[in-house]
């Protein structure tokens, strides 16, 4: 071509004179950001923080819950906390005793998003026993129950004592076994403690040491409490006897002292209900106390408590709650 005054072919002239204003726009928008430490986002970072953001919201709305180990719910969005908090039916079941069958979970237990057993679920604490309710936690209570929480009972005790770890082991369909500790469940915060093999059936200590069990290591705030026994006083009477109370006075203490707003338990077949344990009767200053034990106590052999016995209730002894947000936490009924 024929050349320019400039100097250089003409295009290419005028395609460099562009490039050099557009560094230059870039320059001149750019630094105002950067003197306020405003700069501009990086857009390569964009699709993978969007990635990240649709993986959690997955992982939220799954039926399980994610491991206990994972930190991603500390940066929850709002909307996905707020979703947890909404009504949860609780199904509380306690002292099946081998008698849990696939039949009645199926066609006669209800419908709940978490399911919980206090304990004796087994007659004999065998292995043989535990990998049968396994196979029922893994089967049909999963089909109908997406989260499965556990405790252990004297009767599941009698063959391991206080190594508490080979029940667990052996019970890996269950969502959560606790052993002195605390889950946090939807934002229900559930507390289990298991039957401690040093005490007596009735609570009290076979040694004059202090009582072990390790009620004092219940959490302030604790929403549903777990133990296979009952405190003191309150559906604890034994043989059905009035004023053969059974149940621990340590654990009595306790639970005024923290206040959980509901204690699950079983134990005493004879006392199965629920009442109120504290002062006013009210929610707010008194805990609701539930024995949810199905099996039938004065019948041999064993079964499941029928509509037909007096306090049996409508699922052969299980009791279904209902926990509704509230202004001060939950509510339950």
């Amino acid at each position: 071509g024929v050349p320019h005054k400039g100097g250089g072919v003409p295009h290419l002239v005028a395609k460099q004179q562009q490039q050099q204003q557009e560094e230059d726009n870039k320059k001149i928008n750019k630094a105002p950001q950067a003197a306020e430490g405003k700069g501009e986002p990086d857009a390569a970072a964009a699709p993978a923080a969007a990635a990240a953001q649709w993986k959690f919201q997955a992982v939220s709305e799954a039926s399980e819950a994610p491991p206990a180990s994972s930190s991603s719910s500390s940066s929850a969005p709002t909307s996905t906390r707020e979703a947890k908090r909404v009504p949860r039916r609780i199904l509380h079941m306690s002292d099946t005793h081998n008698l849990l069958t696939e039949r009645i979970i199926r066609e006669e237990l209800p419908e709940a998003d978490i399911l919980i057993h206090t304990g004796d679920f087994t007659e004999r604490g065998t292995m043989k026993e535990c990998e049968e309710f396994n196979r029922l936690l893994s089967g049909p209570l999963k089909d109908k129950y997406p989260v499965r929480i556990v405790i252990a009972g004297n009767h599941d005790l009698y063959n391991v004592g206080t190594e508490y770890g080979k029940i667990k082991q052996a019970l890996p369909g269950a969502t959560h076994f606790l052993i002195h500790e605390q889950v946090e469940v939807d934002g229900l915060r559930i507390y289990g403690a298991p039957w401690w093999p040093g005490h007596r059936w009735d609570y009290r200590t076979r040694s004059k040491h202090p009582d072990p069990a390790g009620f004092e290591r219940i959490p302030m705030g604790t929403d549903l409490l777990l133990t296979h026994g009952p405190a003191r006083g309150a559906l604890d009477e034994a043989d059905g006897v009035s004023g053969n109370h059974s149940g621990s006075v340590k654990l009595a203490e306790e639970i005024k002292k923290r206040r959980p707003k509901v204690h699950l338990f079983g134990h005493i077949h004879e006392q199965r209900g629920s009442t109120r344990m504290g002062t006013g009767g009210s929610s707010s200053t008194s805990t609701l106390v539930v024995n949810s034990a199905m099996t039938d106590r004065w019948i041999k052999p064993k079964q499941l408590q029928s509509g037909t016995r007096r306090n049996a209730g409508r699922w052969h002894g299980a009791h279904l709650l209902l926990a509704s947000p509230s202004a001060d936490g939950w509510k339950f009924s």
